[in-house]
């Protein structure tokens, strides 16, 4: 792994990631490029709020769409939050995504209280109808149901309030309420750890393609994409994106982070992951990417010392961002008409960013050129193997 010499790296001032912006590389190529887990009151920190439209053009709410936060009380509902978010997003062209009409947690008491079928039905059509109804054509897809499976898959849908009153058929119910409620906009199921387990996999594969054949309107399926240590195996993502796209489905990456043991090769290591996946998603066909929030100052991590975000928690941009804009710059020269670039390009403007060391300009170009090869041959498991950011000094750097 690389050594850091760190007479040669002086810190990045957060701005200096302007320099080279996800939101342009992924408008190249039509790839709406997100931060999840957007609490409003983060757009009181004036960083937060000027990084998050320079780098992104999608954004999702932490938990305000959360039942027991947009109506704590039957036939109250609480949008301040949610209006700040979505004005928010509308003065910087930004996308917006609706998270959590149902998930595993956040029931309020008077909810839970509701045992009979009918009575939870029109207290979905009314919650669904109210929320979606007021921001038609300003959240553009929904996560209509979120975990619904058990952690690790196996034991079928997770028995949770929903399933215990109204039965195994909730979702359906739920999907065609949510359609009801807004046809235009698109409905995702989303799902964790799927990319690891293969009959969680299956489990969800069989979940969404029943649900398909009886004509629920379901457009796609979400992959939380939350990594502990290690990435998915290469092909894993491309075969889930192929077996829901023979459905008619979109797939996206919906919640993506990377928590490591905060060792010496933490960042680079990190930035491996990020290009790992980001690089197959694109191949695959994924137009969806989601990060759970971009800094580390307002991360949640289950590794003590672990710092899963692209930029730090002074805003500095790590190396995982800049193999992510590398990703997305390498997949928009590869495969969208019209797009600028190429492998040189992408090297140099790492290196007029302040962020590659010169000299290692041309290692990185010859790498970047065996992968574009290998997307254009549709080998995208080869492809991703060919960038090795630990050759690579990537971070902020002291030109010579």
């Amino acid at each position: 792994m690389l050594t850091l010499v760190t007479s040669a790296y002086i810190p990045v001032a957060a701005a200096d990631a302007a320099v080279i912006r996800l939101r342009e590389k992924a408008a190249e190529a039509g790839i709406l490029i997100g931060s999840g887990a957007v609490n409003p009151h983060y757009l009181d920190d004036p960083q937060f709020a000027r990084i998050l439209p320079q780098q992104f053009n999608s954004l999702s709410p932490e938990n305000e769409l959360k039942w027991s936060f947009v109506q704590p009380r039957q036939g109250a509902f609480e949008f301040t939050g949610l209006d700040r978010l979505v004005d928010f997003a509308e003065q910087h062209d930004m996308a917006v995504k609706g998270h959590g009409l149902i998930s595993g947690c956040c029931n309020p008491a008077w909810l839970e209280q509701i045992q009979d079928p009918a009575r939870l039905r029109a207290a979905m059509t009314t919650h669904f109808r109210t929320i979606m109804t007021r921001y038609a054509g300003k959240m553009d897809r929904w996560d209509v149901a979120t975990e619904v499976l058990s952690t690790f898959g196996g034991t079928g849908l997770a028995q949770n309030y929903f399933y215990r009153v109204l039965g195994p058929d909730y979702l359906a119910e739920a999907f065609r309420i949510a359609h009801a409620a807004d046809p235009g906009a698109k409905l995702f199921i989303n799902e964790s750890l799927v990319e690891f387990y293969p009959a969680k996999r299956q489990e969800l594969y069989g979940l969404v393609s029943d649900l398909v054949a009886r004509g629920v309107p379901i457009d796609g399926v979400g992959l939380e994409t939350h990594l502990t240590l290690s990435p998915p195996d290469p092909g894993v993502i491309t075969g889930i994106v192929n077996s829901y796209k023979a459905l008619g489905l979109e797939v996206a990456i919906t919640e993506m982070d990377v928590h490591l043991n905060p060792d010496a090769n933490h960042d680079t290591d990190q930035a491996q992951i990020y290009w790992s996946v980001v690089s197959e998603a694109l191949a695959a066909g994924i137009r969806d990417i989601s990060f759970w929030g971009f800094t580390d100052k307002y991360a949640f991590t289950w590794i003590p010392g672990a710092r899963p975000l692209m930029f730090d928690k002074d805003y500095k941009p790590k190396p995982a961002f800049f193999a992510t804009w590398a990703a997305l710059a390498l997949h928009s020269w590869v495969s969208a008409q019209g797009a600028s670039g190429s492998a040189g390009s992408i090297a140099q403007a790492l290196v007029t960013s302040g962020t590659l060391d010169a000299r290692d300009a041309p290692k990185l170009t010859t790498m970047l050129k065996a992968a574009a090869s290998d997307l254009g041959a549709r080998n995208a498991r080869s492809a991703v193997s060919r960038v090795q950011w630990d050759q690579v000094r990537v971070g902020p750097v002291r030109q010579r």
